[in-house]
């Protein structure tokens, strides 16, 4: 069955037809093909997949996200960044990082982030002196700051599949978070001794308070939203709950919304949420066939036979998360390799919440890699540029951010440390 499955998948794929759509039906023809399974099978395990509380937490978090953008609180994300780093070498170059640093704590999503960011930073990046590609570039490396920095959906996902912590895993993605950012930042530094982009006067204390006062609605969502988790005053579901009522209150408070206005994103908040269910669901039936034939723990004990070593074991993961990242969107590459990866981590005696950030940045990094990358093309599309000329400039932001993966499949105290600080 493993067999037709990929020459299906394989083939519905060429076709041109979308991954959920390729996965679900390569999952059917194979029970077809088999004919051992009801077909009713595929309709129990795809609402079974779905019928999940934790998933409910989803779309919460992507209308807290819209609702909270609609008030403004891009721009005052921007400014604050512009105070913190715009003196530094690059210029809007770190403030776009800084700011999707930022940005990732309310949106949890890579895509969000790049559009959103992008369309306001790489205009004005370009008018400062960079060149198109280099700003879609950077803005794209900083957007997959997204899914790691809590709230993430991937994360979201991940506990769903596997009973983790969502909490646990929320606070597990900070420090790495942190680090990517940093490494960026200083790969933008390097890049910019050759640019001649403009760099903004150090802005004083007082700017900077002001700043910081301005941008203190966005920067309460996150730490209500972690800290009520962590402290077991709500579930993530719930507190995706109140994050919506924070962000509405606030978009009203600004007088920015109307109404109509927030419709209009409570209708973007369903399509988005929707997708992201149909993807779910037709990985879920790919993934579940997957395990069935036991190719999870045929793989562990192959594993197992050809070495010992769990650093060798890593390096085979995360080369291997590399190349898959690269055709397929991270949330049906995690909901189909969890199950594979799930009892290799536990054979090998890896932390869960350690292997959960590793995978899922791995896969997070295939959204840079070419020929597809998907968050180079959206940021390509605002910078107007050709996505071709985009891999000279890509290659230090991505060999940068795979060091970054190399650091932390190795050292775990970066996952662990916040987590292990709180008890957790």
């Amino acid at each position: 069955m493993i067999v037709s499955l990929s020459l299906l998948l394989c083939a519905f794929l060429v076709l041109g037809m979308p991954i959920a759509f390729s996965m679900g039906l390569a999952a059917a023809g194979a029970l077809l093909i088999d004919g051992g399974v009801p077909i009713i099978v595929l309709a129990q395990r795809f609402y079974s997949s779905l019928d999940s509380f934790p998933l409910l937490a989803i779309p919460m978090f992507i209308l807290a996200g819209s609702v909270m953008n609609v008030g403004g609180i891009t721009e005052r994300l921007i400014a604050l960044s512009m105070a913190m780093v715009g003196h530094v070498r690059g210029g809007l170059g770190q403030v776009s990082i800084f700011t999707s640093l930022l940005f990732a704590t309310i949106s949890g999503s890579a895509a969000a982030s790049a559009a959103a960011v992008g369309g306001m930073l790489i205009p004005a990046m370009r008018r400062d002196g960079y060149r198109a590609e280099d700003a879609a570039v950077v803005t794209a490396g900083a957007a997959i700051l997204g899914p790691i920095v809590p709230p993430s959906i991937l994360m979201v996902i991940y506990a769903s599949m596997t009973g983790l912590s969502v909490g646990t895993l929320f606070l597990a993605g900070i420090v790495p978070g942190l680090v990517i950012a940093l490494v960026l930042m200083v790969t933008v530094w390097r890049m910019a001794a050759r640019m001649s982009v403009r760099v903004y006067p150090r802005a004083g204390w007082q700017a900077r308070a002001g700043s910081v006062g301005r941008a203190v609605p966005a920067l309460v969502m996150p730490a209500l939203i972690v800290g009520g988790i962590v402290s077991g005053v709500f579930t993530a579901t719930e507190a995706g709950a109140v994050a919506v009522g924070y962000g509405i209150v606030y978009a009203f408070a600004t007088r920015r919304a109307g109404p109509r206005l927030m419709l209009g994103n409570i209708t973007q908040a369903a399509i988005a949420s929707s997708s992201i269910m149909i993807i779910l669901g037709g990985a879920a039936l790919f993934g579940w066939i997957i395990a069935r034939e036991g190719v999870p723990a045929a793989l562990a004990g192959w594993l197992q036979s050809v070495t010992d070593e769990p650093w060798i074991v890593m390096a085979l993961i995360m080369g291997s998360l590399l190349l898959v990242g690269i055709p397929i969107e991270p949330i049906p590459a995690l909901i189909m390799l969890v199950p594979v990866l799930q009892p290799i981590s536990v054979a090998y005696g890896f932390d869960p919440y350690h292997f959960a950030v590793t995978v899922t940045y791995a896969l997070l990094l295939g959204s840079l890699s070419p020929p597809v990358a998907v968050l180079v093309l959206i940021t390509c599309k605002i910078a107007r540029v050709d996505y071709a000329a985009t891999t000279r400039p890509l290659l230090p932001v991505f060999g940068a951010l795979v060091g970054v993966l190399v650091l932390i499949g190795y050292a775990p105290m970066l996952t662990l440390a916040v987590p292990r600080l709180f008890a957790l």
